[in-house]
């Protein structure tokens, strides 16, 4: 409990959060499940799995204030880190921490299943509340995904050359 008083360890609620449990949305389509949310944890790191279908992704991009660790539970998925590709399936874990360009694509047959963890939550909790705000049917409006993405002090960064 260093840095941290007795009070506020005292404060968190362990909970549990069966399967299948939790708020839905669509983020940029990917179907997300929020497991555990940052008033849940203190504000301190937000939980949530993503279903994504075949040829979906997020563009790469670059975060200021979050680090990610992304468990693949299903799936083959190619991450992007750095300026290194990565093709991983089920099983693999991948850290992308902050201020490093990321992203990543389901490159297999059928949707994927992946496990987050953002850390901080809070700030990146509001991010995706706006995001699934936007319509789900059809491709998503790139403006509004850029305008979002900039409100948050998410960089988005032209995709890599092949």
């Amino acid at each position: 409990m260093k840095g941290e008083s007795r009070m506020q360890a005292l404060t968190k609620t362990p909970l549990v959060v069966e399967a299948g449990q939790g708020k839905k949305m669509n983020v940029i389509g990917n179907q997300v499940t929020l497991r555990l949310t940052s008033q849940e944890t203190g504000r301190e790191y937000y939980v949530f799995e993503a279903v994504t279908p075949p040829g979906v992704g997020v563009p790469p991009h670059v975060h200021q204030h979050e680090d990610e660790i992304i468990e693949v539970i299903e799936g083959e998925y190619e991450f992007l880190l750095g300026d290194e590709m990565y093709r991983v399936t089920s099983g693999a874990l991948v850290y992308f921490p902050r201020f490093i360009p990321h992203a990543f694509k389901n490159v297999g047959a059928r949707p994927g299943l992946t496990h987050w963890t953002v850390i901080p939550g809070a700030n990146f909790e509001k991010f995706f509340a706006e995001l699934g705000s936007l319509p789900a049917d059809g491709p998503p409006d790139l403006g509004k995904v850029a305008e979002i993405f900039a409100r948050y002090d998410i960089e988005l960064l032209p995709p890599p050359e092949a």
